[in-house]
């Protein structure tokens, strides 16, 4: 007995996983996972043990009724389930417990394997032949109107085998699980879903679609910066004459250094208040953090055009301003190009505003309190203390929440077409209609536009990270 529990006790991470997924397995046969629907309303929840036991189903509808009579498929999946489910079990038990010898082990992590997969296959089958085309013909129903469908205990457990199949791989070809293994999945998922799409991108931006295969060209560049694209701009009461892309670039940066200046005029003193209220009473300020979190919990789309209705000609802003008679008019603030740009800013600086609290606020609150009372004992006014000590030492949280809110804001084209009802032209609304264009010249450009953008941002980030470097070895070290 005592060298079982010193087995149980050494026993390696996979074999674990591999042990717990073969008896969720077997208790899996109990569990009800298979909810069925007759004409849209759950009608019953089926294990494969009510399967068995509980197989007839009769539904009186207003034009007729439902039979319906699970005995014979529930008794074959039944016993196949139950004999793979207990192999499974007696085999992950067995051969990691009662046997000393590497080779075996590994043998004995195979089977399990395969019984797991097996476990999975029945599973499946189950699911999708538990409605016949013959029963649906018996009672007059489509698909639509009688099916099966698994809960999320049925969706858990298909997790867990396949974690176990996994496990039980590992345990085949003879390795060990470490912890640094959890980092895998998320490797693989920043390959497909980040370093792949770009390296798309790359490759779209400088090929083009022959029918046959893909020639360099690089149209979509010429597409760009066609020259003979000129628009009319207004910046700040100034009419420019800028190429068409660039003139939309000098907006999207403008709104983007707007917005970044905005949320750090505001959010450096809230993370600062939120900060010292923490310290001083020696507990976390996690009510006051919800307020500002809070709002990005509704959907962005339903905050701008909450902003959009508090601005409007009907508006609670201006039915405010006529009702204790500073206007008698309506004021347009939407269609004033001037006062539509501050709204926009005004409205983008409330949606990031969190991203520039949080990180600031983290550092601030680690900053330990006797530093300002060593400044002070230094002569060190509370000014001299704050630009001396505090400020260079939040420095990387400030960075931090620049990174967080310009690179962003950059691209955000939600806000400003909502603002200025599509009048107002950004980068993320250029690459749209580029990509969505019919031409392979535009949709080339689109890939092209993209591309720059992600150097202009990783330039970005190169200097900001630099700077964050500084801030963070030189920081609060001279009074």
């Amino acid at each position: 007995m005592s060298n079982l529990k010193t087995k149980l006790k050494v026993m390696p991470v996979h074999a674990i996983i591999m042990c717990i997924s073969a008896l969720i397995s077997l208790i899996g046969i109990f569990i009800p996972v298979f909810e069925l629907f007759v004409q849209y309303n759950k009608t019953r929840v089926y294990s494969l043990l009510t399967l068995l036991t509980n197989p007839r189903v009769f539904v009186q509808l207003r034009n007729g009724s439902v039979d319906l009579n699970f005995q014979m498929f529930g008794i074959g999946v039944f016993i196949v389930t139950m004999i793979v489910s207990v192999a499974a079990l007696t085999l992950a038990l067995g051969f990691q417990l009662y046997s000393d010898n590497p080779k075996t082990k590994r043998w004995g992590c195979f089977s399990v394997a395969i019984l797991l997969i097996l476990r999975i296959a029945v599973h499946v089958y189950t699911l999708g032949n538990f409605i016949t085309e013959k029963m649906m013909n018996d009672n007059k129903l489509n698909a639509q109107r009688l099916y099966v469908v698994q809960n999320i205990w049925g969706n858990i457990m298909v997790v867990v085998f396949a974690l176990g199949i996994v496990a039980a791989i590992y345990g085949a070809l003879g390795l060990q699980m470490h912890m640094k293994l959890m980092s895998y999945p998320y490797m693989a998922w920043v390959v497909i879903f980040t370093i792949l799409p770009l390296f798309l991108i790359l490759f779209r931006a400088f090929f083009a679609s022959t029918g046959s295969g893909y020639q360099f060209t690089l149209d979509g560049f010429k597409t760009l910066f066609d020259p003979a694209k000129k628009v009319n701009a207004t910046f700040y009461g100034q009419t420019l004459t800028l190429q068409e892309n660039f003139s939309v670039f000098i907006r999207s940066l403008d709104y983007a250094a707007w917005t970044t200046i905005g949320c750090l005029i505001l959010g450096y003193p809230l993370a600062y208040i939120l900060a010292d209220r923490t310290k001083k009473m020696h507990k976390t300020s996690s009510k006051l953090l919800l307020l500002f979190v809070l709002p990005m919990w509704m959907n962005t789309m339903l905050r701008t055009y909450a902003w959009r209705a508090f601005f409007g000609k009907m508006g609670v802003l201006n039915t405010f301003l006529a009702s204790v008679g500073l206007i008698s008019n309506p004021i347009d603030f939407l269609g004033n190009p001037v006062t539509a740009d501050i709204i926009t800013k005004v409205v983008m600086v409330n949606d990031f505003l969190p991203f520039m609290i949080l990180p600031i606020y983290s550092v601030l609150v680690k900053i330990d309190s006797s530093l300002s009372q060593a400044a002070a004992d230094l002569g060190a006014t509370r000014t001299q203390c704050f630009t001396k000590v505090i400020f260079p030492l939040s420095l990387p949280g400030v960075i931090s929440g620049i990174q967080m809110v310009f690179m962003p804001s950059m691209t955000f084209y939600m806000i400003p077409d909502i603002i200025s009802e599509g009048s107002r032209t950004t980068i993320g609304n250029t690459v749209q209609s580029f990509i969505l264009n019919e031409s392979k010249a535009a949709q080339q450009a689109g890939n092209a536009l993209s591309l720059l953008l992600l150097i202009f941002v990783l330039i970005t980030m190169g200097i900001l990270r630099n700077q964050d470097k500084e801030a963070s070895g030189n920081g609060g070290m001279v009074l």
